[in-house]
């Protein structure tokens, strides 16, 4: 059963939040039960149930390792998170729950527990001489929630003028100045010669120099050492 309670300190920061609950498994991550509150509020479903169907689906659903908690919002006073909760349940009721990109406000909108831990902790990481790599920014494309193949695209390109040092074996996903994913740089390939499946990419025409894709794969040889960096805040 996973351990829910490594995120008890970021909950505690995140003033009052809306939350909810959803099998993992479904692709759409529509909630099966939405609340709100402060501190561990969204965990104590999980402490302390009852015999009621929501309790009997999360039992099942951490049975599984499916259970999924999403905070839709956060950072708010009570009387906001009432009329949060009010209109996010009246849109589940009719079956039209969704989430539209977010703009500004995208720091605040729908995340996962694990990214609340990251977004309010920020725990700081140095990177090891032999895991130097290139940081991409990913500030205007990545999205909560998006899939590994989303961001994986996301990362790999298209850039320009980046450095073609084959000392620089890793690439880092960043967002907001944390670290998403890490990658292992296998080759470097002219723009547009591979395929994307989540994204249309508009290559402008090169001037001074062409512009270049980072062609990647996961790292897997080197996952003990350093997949632990992934999700912290570069020093």
């Amino acid at each position: 059963m996973k351990d829910f309670s490594k995120y008890s300190k970021a909950l505690g920061m995140a003033k009052f939040y809306v939350y909810a609950f959803y099998d993992t498994e479904d692709a759409a991550k529509k909630p099966f039960y939405i609340g709100k509150g402060k501190s561990e509020r969204c965990l104590d479903h999980i402490k302390y149930n009852d015999d009621s169907p929501k309790s009997e689906r999360i039992n099942h659903l951490l049975k599984t390792g499916n259970l999924g908690i999403d905070i839709l919002r956060h950072g708010m006073d009570e009387a906001t998170a009432k009329l949060v909760e009010a209109t996010c349940i009246d849109l589940l009721g009719v079956g039209e729950l969704t989430n539209k990109v977010r703009g500004s406000s995208s720091l605040m909108g729908r995340i996962t527990l694990d990214e609340l831990n990251h977004l309010l902790l920020k725990q700081e990481t140095e990177i090891a001489p032999e895991h130097a790599g290139l940081a991409f920014l990913l500030n205007s494309t990545y999205k909560s929630g998006m899939s590994a193949l989303a961001l994986y695209e996301a990362t790999r390109g298209v850039w320009a003028k980046v450095p073609k040092d084959e000392n620089l074996q890793f690439a880092y996903a960043t967002y907001g100045g944390l670290v998403m994913e890490v990658y292992e740089i296998q080759c470097w390939l002219k723009a547009g010669s591979q395929q994307y499946f989540t994204r249309e990419l508009v290559i402008p025409p090169p001037r001074n120099q062409p512009f270049r894709i980072c062609w990647t794969n996961r790292i897997t040889r080197n996952q003990r050492i350093i997949r632990w960096q992934a999700n912290q805040k570069i020093a």
